[in-house]
């Protein structure tokens, strides 16, 4: 297997430098980063370490935006990120104000078995996503003996723990699962749970694989990580009794959300 070199862009040069009165860090405000992003990193770096307190209410858009030296904006795209995260909360008249605080383990440990996927995959929440390529056949594993379906139906998701966007996942199913079961089941149940439903194709052996990558533009915007940033690429193939690929998926995942452990022997 070859392996890629992993780079990490760096920041360019800044745009902006502000001072964080309350804790003596100075806030790089980067060229190569959303701003917003690192605006939602920091904001959350100032309910976690406790500089802006539970119930307390934050400084208004106004003023963090005249701090940081961006739009108004700017600073409502990233406290809306953290309001659809649970930490802040908005009212008309009353300003802003801190309700919750990030969670302490964000950990999603990566399943050893079929029947695990299935079990984890009930807790998930998502959204379809339009797919941005056109469709296309899977990769087979390199290591793996098997063959193709004939058709495969796709689907992009967009996952999320406790309201946390964690993984954009693109999956392969087999065109025949869709028919046996119908594509409506999509809508209400996993994928894992959807092939389990079948009658006539059941998941005997997989594989799964396990890579480095980092954030493109896009992954760094649904994800709300920073550009450039460390992305777990999980790969995963699974096969039914003839050796035949009904399932395959490519997901990328937030690596502050993603453990792996193996006992060692």
């Amino acid at each position: 297997m070859k392996r890629k070199a992993l780079k990490i862009a760096r920041p360019a040069s800044a745009r902006g430098q502000r001072k964080d009165r309350g804790n003596g860090i100075d806030l790089q405000l980067s060229g190569v980063t959303p701003i917003y992003v690192q605006l939602i990193i920091h904001f959350r770096h100032q309910i976690k370490s406790g500089k802006w307190r539970l119930h307390q209410t934050i400084p208004a858009l106004e003023d963090l935006a005249a701090e940081f030296g961006v739009t108004r904006a700017t600073v409502r795209q990233a406290v809306g990120f953290l309001q659809r995260e649970g930490l802040l909360s908005s009212r008309r008249g009353r300003g802003t104000e801190v309700i919750g605080r990030p969670r302490e383990t964000l950990w999603q440990p990566l399943p050893n078995s079929w029947s695990d996927l299935v079990k984890d995959s009930d807790s998930i929440e998502g959204d379809v996503l339009e797919l941005a390529r056109p469709g296309r056949l899977p990769e087979m594993p390199q290591t793996e003996r098997g063959r193709l379906a004939p058709r495969y139906h796709v689907v992009r998701r967009l996952l999320r723990r406790g309201g946390v966007p964690y993984l954009i996942g693109l999956s392969y199913v087999d065109r025949r699962v869709v028919d046996e079961i119908g594509a409506d089941i999509f809508n209400t149940r996993s994928l894992y749970r959807a092939i389990e439903a079948s009658r006539h194709f059941h998941a005997v052996r997989g594989d799964q694989l396990i890579a480095l990558g980092t954030a493109d533009a896009e992954l760094a915007f649904l994800l709300g990580v920073p550009l450039g940033s460390p992305i777990v690429n999980v790969s995963r193939w699974i096969f039914n009794e003839h050796d035949t690929l009904i399932y395959q998926s490519e997901g990328q995942f937030r690596s502050d959300f993603v453990q792996a452990a193996r006992r060692l022997r």
